[in-house]
């Protein structure tokens, strides 16, 4: 026997298994050249005997130590070429933190010195890429050296680093590294076999959350972006060879990191020294330092500075902007010397531009990466939807502005909860535009050109749970993770790859030729795009929820057959509540109205205590329907009940009558709110930024529906129409009056609050 093995799935029982199954199993083995392996996500390493003072003694080593067929064991050198890339360099790293902390290190000082073991690891893989050098780090395990020459070993290869990326580290670590020789033995059994630099990105960007948080005391959910929709971004603006990138809000330079990536896996091109990015925070420049040596790189420059201040100071300098900017309504600039260079900061006043009281950040970073570009500059931002949807005069005048200095290649929307890792609940969209060679006057003339929308769906992560792990493809018949054929590497279960390949399949790939270079069987086809007339023709909403594919082959097929509006059959109307505070009403809620039934559950309140939202007074025969994005598809008729006007819904809903005339259209009506095919229309025209997103009145009138085509179906849903008309559906209703007549003492108030236990 030779070998012996020990296989484990995860490392959390790795030295029991070691100890207590396979050095026992090695002991039995009565070859004194039987080697042993250990196996698991975290580490690989091997065991072997050694005669000393005539005793056999079981020894530890790297599997960078396993020996070809035939040869003995012994010292090698370890080359770059024989490094592995680290499948999960968190669980790596968290067994060197207990190998320090074994060794009587408190918890500040382990981090100071594994970001120095890190610093010397990085670049002893960098330098000896070029030609396949030998490494600084070794297995030290398994010479015979002494422990001050292992120590000194790692200080002169530290030294080396701090001299290379010591200029760029606002935080520089000290050159002695205070921990001893015989500890940094046992760390270099663990991380002499990896290639951290060749570790996927995703490897690398969870082992940054990790290390970044230890090492700079600070939650990094705020400067994060998900790596999978950096790349995204990142692959559809295509930088390359001669490139001069900047983010004006960097963060944590994933999308300089993202940009270097790209540009060396597609175009061969080192643009690290044409990497630009700025932050106004200390702790955000920190950050971004560090993630470009965790990826490689220790020559971009990256500075703290305010990009809204400084943006004149960068006009017409860069070719590429990338940028997931600060957004929302609360975050506001008011500063007026800052807002006075911009058009978006700006007002027309009495013949001359004045600034405003105020503007939101997120579109004032628009500005500053439009203008930082030189004309057919392209730029990546990521921006909410309410920007792009809402009607209301701020982000119509941002439409108008960006479409007269910008084309729009395309606009593909995340679900909502991308950005929870962020704390955000913000459904936003990528926007990847051209400067144009000169800003148009007006709309009135522009060039009709094809954009391509598109949504994600899957993001290849839990987004209604708080669980962070990424989810993989399963197959359907038996649950197994499916594996890559080529890298045997489980599959993201996300849409990422599939966005890219429709948007690689249209014909904006001829109307912006950087967009496919360098991508291999890019070529215009079938993918879907729409004419920029056509968003001109309506409202210049540019969601990507409108404009969606699924939602257009709907409306188009609806189209094709006998149909008509919501607003043919109903109108909006307006009936004030005035509140009796003793009075008691019967209020309607959002949560209280059942999908696809018409039919609700009215609690009682007094009029004091009528929730606010409680302000739509219904009549018989009224309908209302959820204008908001997360209850799109209910609806509800108030019953005879409303008669005495004291039934109120939810300003949830938006209120309409039937148009007198119009009764006999009230069935197909029925049928189709009923339908997927209404409550598609109603997600895809919500506007807004968040799970709160809501439908305008005029977009739910112009919502089409089919009419119904056989005389069975009509009778179904005139016989439903009278049921719910009278409210005998309303069936929790019912049994809890029934409940009272037959069981007086029964008194059941509903719970007062969600939160009450019973």
């Amino acid at each position: 026997m030779k070998i012996i093995g020990e296989i484990k799935r995860d490392s959390a029982d790795s030295e029991s298994a070691k100890n207590d199954q396979l050095k026992p199993a090695l002991d039995l083995a009565p070859s004194i050249d039987a080697l042993g392996i250990y196996w698991d996500d975290v580490e690989q390493t091997i065991f072997y005997k050694e005669v000393k003072e005539g005793a056999i003694e079981t020894k530890e080593a790297s599997i960078a130590m396993l020996p070809n067929f035939g040869s003995p064991l012994a010292a090698k050198d370890i080359f770059c070429a024989d490094l592995k890339p680290a499948t999960d360099l968190v669980r790596r790293f968290a067994r060197l933190d207990d190998i320090l902390h074994q060794a009587g290190h408190p918890k500040d000082d382990r981090y100071s010195i594994l970001f120095q073991i890190l610093l010397t690891k990085i670049f002893d893989e960098q330098n000896a890429r070029p030609k396949n050098g030998r490494m600084i780090i070794q297995d030290f395990s398994i010479r015979s050296i002494s422990d001050s020459d292992v120590h000194s070993i790692f200080e002169k290869g530290l030294e080396t680093a701090l001299t290379v990326y010591g200029t760029h580290l606002p935080k520089k670590p000290s050159k002695k590294i205070g921990s001893s020789g015989a500890t940094l033995r046992q760390v270099s059994q663990i991380i002499c076999p990896i290639d951290i630099l060749g570790s996927s990105p995703q490897v690398i960007q969870d082992f940054f959350m990790y290390f970044g948080r230890f090492l700079y005391k600070v939650d990094l959910g705020q400067y994060f972006t998900p790596y999978e929709v950096i790349d995204l971004v990142v692959r559809m603006v295509n930088p390359k060879f001669g490139d001069v990138v900047r983010d004006p809000a960097c963060g944590t330079a994933d999308f300089l990191v993202g940009a270097m990536r790209v540009a060396d896996e597609r175009h061969g091109a080192n643009i690290s020294p044409q990497l630009h990015g700025v932050d106004t925070a200390d702790m955000a420049v920190n950050l971004s330092v560090f993630n470009m040596i965790l990826n490689g790189d220790g020559s971009s420059s990256i500075v703290k500075g305010d990009s809204l201040k400084e943006m004149l100071q960068h006009e017409d300098k860069y070719t590429v902007a990338l940028c997931n900017p600060p957004f929302g309504t609360r975050i506001v600039e008011k500063r007026k010397d800052v807002l006075a260079p911009f058009e978006l900061g700006t007002e027309e006043k009495d013949g001359k531009r004045v600034p405003l009281k105020s503007q939101e950040t997120g579109l004032l970073f628009v500005e500053v990466c439009m203008r930082s570009v030189r004309p057919g500059g392209r730029v990546g931002i990521i921006l909410p939807n309410g920007y792009l949807g809402n009607r209301g005069k701020r982000y119509a005048d941002f439409r108008q502005w960006l479409l007269r200095h910008a084309k729009v290649a395309a606009i593909v929307g995340f679900p909502r909860f991308t950005f929870k890792k962020s704390g955000a609940d913000v459904s936003a969209s990528v926007l990847i535009l051209e400067r144009r060679a000169e800003p148009l006057e007006d709309l009135s003339n522009v060039p009709d050109q094809p954009v391509h929308f598109n949504l994600v769906e899957k993001v290849g992560w839990d987004l209604q749970s708080n669980r962070s792990g990424r989810r993989y493809m399963r197959d359907p018949k038996d649950g197994s993770i499916v594996l890559d054929a080529t890298t045997n590497e489980p599959i993201l279960d996300a849409d990422f790859s599939r966005v890219l390949s429709e948007l690689y399949s249209s014909t904006v790939v001829d109307a912006f030729d950087w967009l496919s270079e360098g991508v291999p069987g890019a070529s215009s086809g079938a993918g879907w795009v729409v004419q920029m007339s056509d968003i001109l023709a309506n409202d210049l909403c540019l969601d990507p929820k409108r404009w969606s594919q699924k939602h257009a082959d709907l409306v188009t097929a609806i189209g094709s057959v006998d149909h008509f509006k919501v607003g043919d059959v109903v109108r909006p109307v307006i009936r004030k509540l005035k509140k009796d505070p003793s009075d008691t009403y019967r209020y309607v809620e959002i949560e209280k109205i059942y999908e696809n039934f018409g039919s609700y559950i009215a609690n009682e309140h007094f009029g004091w205590a009528m929730p606010d939202r409680g302000k739509l007074v219904a009549a018989p025969g009224d309908l209302f329907i959820a204008n908001i994005w997360s209850s799109a598809g209910k609806w509800m008729i108030a019953g005879d009940e409303a008669a005495d006007g004291h039934l109120i819904v939810t300003t949830g809903c938006t209120h309409f009558e039937v148009i007198p005339g119009q009764e006999a259209l009230l069935p197909d009506l029925i049928f189709g709110l009923s339908s997927e095919a209404f409550r598609v229309q109603m997600r895809a025209r919500s506007t807004g930024s968040d799970g709160l997103s809501s439908v305008a009145t005029e977009d739910i009138s112009s919502i089409i529906l089919p009419k119904i085509k056989t005389q069975a179906v009509r009778d179904q849903f005139e016989d439903r129409l009278a049921e719910i008309k009278s409210g005998d559906l309303v069936l929790p209703g019912v049994a809890r009056e029934e409940l009272r007549k037959q069981v007086p003492k029964a008194n059941i108030p509903p719970r007062s609050s969600h939160v009450v236990q019973v």
